[in-house]
């Protein structure tokens, strides 16, 4: 049985780790998964701040269709499974990427599957012209037994 304080606590614990810079998250991760349910919905409920939901099939058809959600609405939190960063890559054009803003992204949490460093630094290359800082990356790992956070680096918000 998954508690009210099992779920507060490990909102307390995404927060102290990982989203102390939350004001806007933006995903299309779907809310009966984990990552979107907690890393989503709740957390951004938790710290008040801002929360724009989409479709998964709307990234998984146009996948700028989350970059440029994340630059109109200058979020500051956004997480994804490994694939949707190599997706991206492949998928959108240097012309388009071009006029992406993604200098407020903070927060860039990658998990629910196994993280690849290669997948993360091509994502960082292909991006950089857009303001996106990589080490903002926060490779993680979770568990639904555990409301989503077990493990994740702090991000430096440099």
């Amino acid at each position: 049985i998954v508690t009210q304080a099992n779920i507060l606590h490990n909102m307390r614990l995404i927060k102290e780790q990982v989203s102390q810079h939350y004001t806007v998250g933006v995903s299309w991760l779907p809310v009966y998964h984990d990552m979107g349910l907690f890393g989503g919905v709740l957390q951004s409920a938790y710290v008040g701040g801002h929360h724009i939901s989409m479709p998964p099939t709307v990234f998984l058809l146009k996948p700028v269709r989350w970059l440029r959600a994340i630059s109109e609405h200058g979020a500051t939190v956004s997480c994804a499974p490994n694939f949707a960063f190599d997706l991206c890559v492949d998928a959108i054009d240097d012309d388009t990427a071009s006029t992406l803003d993604l200098g407020h992204w903070k927060v860039v949490a990658s998990g629910a599957e196994p993280v690849l460093a290669p997948t993360l630094r091509r994502f960082g290359r292909k991006f950089f012209k857009c303001g996106f800082n990589p080490s903002g990356f926060v490779p993680c790992y979770g568990l639904a037994e555990s409301t989503l956070l077990v493990s994740a680096r702090k991000p430096d918000y440099s």
